[in-house]
């Protein structure tokens, strides 16, 4: 009887993820407009978009979004029950449910509780994360062909990301090192070595919900904001966002507001790649919209934690609307002008000039979940091995004290 209870539930909720309708808006428009029109076919253009880039029915798409929905409470739920946080959280796919690496078999039973599934593993999250402090303190300044590193929640390890094109006798040094780290606290570390290193995308392209920062090129819109005095902008890239008090302008040319104002608006550095545009033109208003499937938009309602595991969506002015999965989480990353970390990793593909962009989850009701920050050199026109960085949303709008321009769908 629990299972079929459970099963319709599950029926109910992806039911109500198609059902639920979305209003057109977006980032940030020039006025005046006319007013859009909703069309049925934007229900779906999210949908759409996850069964063309994750390879999904639509039955098993509608699924999987009520599943990842379960999760996300779960989530919460499992980290106010624990004293610290667990050593890993992920959505497993092929279960449809939440799992949470645990150390202890009282945190178990209270993650059982929760609704997800306890997996007993070897290492805490503090023990991980020392391992990771003690890598960074290796790399130091740099080294060569060391693009990143973080925790691996689902191996209870930890990740180093090495480029094989700029590998040296440095690199092989360093993963020697890296190695006696492992053997000395005994916690696994994997040496990942790739054909391609990640950039920040900020080149100067056309397409999309772009905006313009002064002459330096073209980047993405994430989210409209407000904050305190009556502050209105929008979130986007650190790298976007260097020079204070630069003239930023909209995808029709004209000019929308102040990129950095004051100087105090851009974090490019180890605490993160976020930036704050200050839309302070007449003419223009926020509204809590991100550019979808075919540019009609989708309307945010909140924000939320990207778990590893998830589906989640993109949109950028270059490769516009595409899908993946949260492949890693909470990683540093090393651009070779700038070291960032708190960094999440998907395999949605992407181009330059997406940076700042949105990263949304859940159709039925979107949140906010993160900016762009950059990618390898495959993008949606070139294929190999995609990934894409972003910057979780989260930081920037508590460091700020902000408030992301939301809607009711």
């Amino acid at each position: 009887m629990e299972r079929r209870t459970s099963q319709a539930a599950l029926w109910s909720a992806a039911a109500a993820v198609v059902l639920a309708a979305v209003l057109p808006n977006g980032p940030a428009r020039a006025l005046p407009q006319p007013d859009p029109t909703p069309q049925p076919a934007q229900r779906g253009n999210m949908l759409d978009a996850m069964r063309r880039d994750l390879g999904l029915s639509p039955a098993q798409a509608r699924i999987r979004l009520a599943q990842e929905a379960q999760a996300q409470q779960a989530a919460g739920v499992v980290r106010r029950a624990l004293a610290a946080p667990p050593a890993g959280m992920w959505f497993d796919k092929a279960a449809g449910r939440l799992v949470v690496a645990v150390t202890q078999a009282a945190d178990a039973r209270r993650v059982r509780a929760a609704g997800a599934v306890p997996r007993t593993v070897r290492h805490s999250r503090a023990a991980l994360g020392k391992v990771v402090r003690r890598i960074a303190e290796r790399v130091g300044r740099g080294i060569p062909g060391v693009t990143g590193w973080g925790i691996d929640e689902r191996a209870n390890g930890v990740v180093v990301q090495v480029d094989r094109a700029t590998r040296t006798l440095r690199t092989a040094g360093f993963e020697h090192a890296v190695r006696r780290i492992a053997a000395r606290t005994r916690v696994p570390v994997v040496v990942e070595r790739r054909d391609q290193a990640p950039r920040q995308q900020n080149r100067t392209v056309i397409g999309g919900e772009r905006w313009m920062p002064g002459t330096d090129g073209i980047c993405s819109i994430g989210f409209s904001v407000t904050g305190a005095d009556g502050f209105r902008g929008f979130l986007t890239a650190g790298h976007c966002t260097l020079k204070a008090d630069q003239p930023a302008f909209g995808k029709d040319g004209s000019r929308l507001g102040t990129a950095n104002p004051h100087g105090a608006r851009s974090v490019n550095g180890y605490e993160g790649d976020f930036g704050l545009v200050a839309v302070d033109r007449p003419g223009w208003e926020l509204s809590p919209q991100v550019a979808a499937e075919g540019g009609r938009p989708v309307v945010v309602t909140g924000s939320q934690e990207g778990l590893v595991g998830m589906s989640i969506c993109h949109s950028g002015q270059t490769s516009g609307w595409h899908c993946g999965e949260i492949t890693r989480a909470d990683q540093t990353v090393d651009y070779g002008t700038t070291v960032i970390s708190g960094l999440s990793f998907t395999n949605a593909c992407s181009a330059a000039g997406d940076s700042g962009g949105s990263y949304v989850t859940q159709p039925g009701a979107p949140k906010a979940v993160g900016v762009h920050s950059g990618g390898g050199a495959a993008t949606c026109d070139i294929g190999g091995d995609t990934v894409t960085i972003f910057q979780p949303v989260d930081k920037p709008l508590e460091k700020w004290d902000l408030k992301l321009v939301t809607g009711t769908p």
